[in-house]
């Protein structure tokens, strides 16, 4: 007897025209900010948005406060940067020529590198925060009441998926515009903010496909388990596994290619072109798209439908 049929009496009465996402939503969030959330969420900013934070202040503010010499840029960077060849890791070289670099494609590089290296975070935070999501709904009869209001299943969706990418975007968007407004703050160029005047939609935009990869890894997860710890350990054992499957097709086969597999690689390689980069020759490839994209609205289409037949007794 699925939900949109039967299991509970619509609501009769006068309904109001606003839509009650933004409510669903802010229900959603406020259940979920405990103490531990917090504190999680500040340890996996601590590294490395503070690395960054703290080279970013060296590098502009630190040589004129201090006198500081700096590192040489070696050899800068090539007038298009390429993920995960000419921008990777913590390089001081090679942050300071995205710092002083006189074109936007050379500096808006800085603001994908800083995002990518919480790629693991981004899905670790709300793993934890929202692993009983749906299953929580489900064992108390909560969908009853949505449902009942009434609420249809694209509302429904809609407030869970946003939801998920509340808690992504305080580990990606979040710390990385902060970072954004130190460099513009602390630059000797001013006409930095002008060069990076696209880096805040770009990084929106990147956090916002970093949410919808999380949201279809732990929405699916949690309408399977009804134990909210279960999907927490479920999404990251997941997020690990294909990690070391990438690496190890790709060195078993000789073809780095492979490496699509790895959720670091998809989803880096699917949101660099957001910051005007360029993809390395091996990931250029259209197969890109099956775990960066379509693997998660496959599995986002699998919660719709599972949604849709839940079964409730009255």
């Amino acid at each position: 007897m699925p939900v949109f049929e039967q299991g509970y009496r619509p609501y009769k009465g006068t309904v109001t025209r606003r839509s009650p996402i933004p409510s669903m939503i802010w229900h959603n969030v406020r259940t979920r900010i405990r103490w531990y959330i917090w504190l999680l969420a500040a340890g996996l900013m601590a590294y490395p948005y503070a690395v960054f934070g703290v080279m970013v202040f060296l590098f502009t503010a630190g040589q004129a406060l201090f006198g500081m010499g700096l590192p040489g840029t070696a050899g800068g960077l090539p007038e298009t940067a390429v993920a995960f060849d000419s921008v990777r890791g913590m390089d001081p070289g090679r942050m300071l020529a995205m710092l002083t670099a006189t074109t936007a494609e050379g500096a808006l590089p800085l603001y994908w590198n800083v995002m990518h290296q919480a790629s693991f975070a981004a899905l670790v935070l709300p793993a934890v925060a929202c692993g009983g999501i749906l299953a929580s709904d489900r064992t108390t009869g909560a969908m009853q009441i949505y449902f009942a209001r009434p609420v249809t299943r694209f509302q429904y969706m809609v407030s869970k998926v946003l939801t998920v990418a509340l808690f992504t975007a305080l580990v990606t968007a979040v710390p990385t515009l902060a970072i954004w407004l130190e460099t513009v703050a602390f630059s000797p160029d001013p006409h930095f903010i002008v060069r990076t005047w696209m880096a805040p939609f770009a990084i929106i935009a990147a956090s916002a496909f970093y949410g919808l990869w999380s949201a279809s890894v732990i929405l699916t997860l949690s309408t399977l388990l009804k134990r909210p710890v279960l999907t927490s350990i479920g999404a990251i054992f997941l997020y690990l596994l294909l990690s070391m499957l990438g690496e190890q097709v790709s060195h078993g086969v000789g073809d780095k290619m492979w490496r699509i597999l790895s959720p670091y690689y998809a989803i880096g390689g699917f949101t660099a072109p957001l910051f005007g980069m360029d993809l390395p020759e091996w990931l250029i490839t259209p197969w890109l798209a099956v775990p960066a994209l379509i693997m998660p609205l496959a599995l986002l289409a699998f919660v719709w439908s599972r949604v849709r037949a839940v079964e409730v007794t009255t």
